[in-house]
This record gives structure tokens, C-alpha cells and sequence, in this order.
């Protein structure tokens, strides 16, 4: 038998969680001294102990833990419900990153704005190219719909020409209908108030064409192209 204090440190919990837990009829004591009041345990009841720990770090309330405890929940299925468990993690963590990728793009742009627009901007004539094109539909306009979209179309596009004898003679190009990309979000802005200062219209959707390509999309060169004509002249 062990008292509450020794059966804490063995469960590697506190001594108030265990007499809430006794509290609350999830987990009561072996025996308890009638004259003093004080819990004992026994070893045995580590194993009920670690059930609901994991249990309630899965997320489950306390009177979620008890139903399932009553029901006598088998380590197979408590794996399974880890399992489980970890994918939502996982899917929470991807989504929040994603959203912090946003947030410092939208960051990058603000303190762009003081920036002369005029910065790495060339006017120029781009002849006729003759492209091989794969499209694809995403549910929406935010990266982590387009990503998983479009990523995959590059390696189907080559292995395609690959099969049919074609060598590709320039960079890769990505057009967006409708939206830009948040990776590219401080440039495409701050194009457009180049396009605006210098009295230009857009003609027709932007691009993006890769210069430069590792495996590493953090060190691809990316040249944003926007059609312009002028609107005075």
C-alpha cells in the first residue's frame, strides 16, 4: 500500500489531482483510515491512474473519462483512440502554421508598403512560348488549398512530357485564376502599386515563373509576371 503522497510520485501526479479524482468518484483510494482520514493505494490501481491520464490528455472531460473507464476500455482501443488523437494534433499544427505562414506575409507586406514600388520592377516584351499545361481546381484560394493542389501537377506535368520525348526548354510557370499566392503576397502588392503609380492597367491574370529551383522552396527565385498596358496614351 502506498500512501496518496508515495502513490503520487510513483504516478508521476499531485496529490491535489488524486483527492479531486477521489472527489469526484474517478479514481477512490485502496482503503482510507477511518481515524486519520489519510488515502492509501495500492500498485494495482497505477494502471487505472495511467487510463485516465491519457485518457484526459486526449482531450476527454473528466466525465468522459469516467463513462469510458466504466466500460472497461481495452489498451488496443485506447491506442486506437491515441492514434487517433495525434492525427488531430497534427492536422491543428499544420492548420496553425499555415496560419502563421499568413500572418507574417501579411506582416511582410505592411512594412513593404514604405518601400518604393518601383524596386525590381522591369517593364519588358515577352515573346510567345509554346507550353505544355496541367490545371487543377482548388476548394479554395488560401495556400493550404492550393498547395496540395498544384505541387503534385508539376511531378505529373514532367513525367508526362518525359513519356511523351519532351524536353522542357525554359522555367516552370504557375498561373492562378481569381487569386495570387500568400508566398508571394509583398511582391504581387507591391507590383500592383507600381502598376497603379505608373498609369498601367492589369491585362489578364499574373504569374509566377521559376528561375532558379532546388528542392527547397524556400530558395526558389521566383519572377512575378502581370500583363500591363497603359491607360493614357
Amino acid at each position: 500500500m502506498f500512501s496518496i503522497g508515495e502513490f503520487a510520485r510513483h504516478g508521476r501526479v499531485s496529490v491535489r489531482m488524486l483527492r479531486h479524482y477521489d472527489a469526484i468518484g474517478l479514481l477512490r483510494p485502496a482503503c482510507v483510515d477511518p481515524a486519520s482520514g489519510y488515502r492509501f493505494y495500492q500498485a494495482s490501481q497505477l494502471a487505472e491512474l495511467n487510463r485516465v491520464i491519457v485518457l484526459k490528455d486526449l482531450g476527454f472531460t473528466l466525465q468522459q473519462v469516467q463513462a469510458i473507464i466504466d466500460e472497461r476500455v481495452s489498451a488496443a482501443e485506447l491506442r486506437g483512440m491515441l492514434k487517433l488523437r495525434r492525427a488531430e494534433i497534427h492536422a491543428q499544427i499544420e492548420a496553425e502554421t499555415t496560419r502563421l505562414a499568413q500572418v507574417e506575409a501579411r506582416l511582410l507586406t505592411i512594412e513593404d508598403e514604405a518601400r518604393s514600388p518601383a524596386d525590381g520592377v522591369v517593364v519588358k516584351r515577352l515573346a510567345p512560348v509554346r507550353v505544355g499545361e496541367l490545371t487543377g481546381v482548388a476548394a479554395g484560394y488560401e495556400p493550404e488549398a492550393i498547395t496540395p493542389v498544384i505541387q503534385p501537377l508539376y511531378c505529373d506535368l514532367w513525367q508526362r512530357m518525359a513519356c511523351a520525348g519532351v524536353a522542357a526548354a525554359g522555367p516552370a510557370i504557375a498561373y492562378y485564376q481569381d487569386a495570387p499566392t500568400d508566398d508571394v503576397l509583398s511582391t504581387g502588392q507591391a507590383l500592383a502599386r507600381w502598376i497603379d503609380a505608373n498609369g498601367f492597367r492589369s491585362a489578364g491574370y499574373a504569374r509566377e515563373v521559376t528561375l532558379e529551383w532546388s528542392p527547397d522552396p524556400d530558395q526558389w527565385v521566383t519572377e512575378l509576371q502581370q500583363p500591363i498596358y497603359a491607360t493614357g496614351g
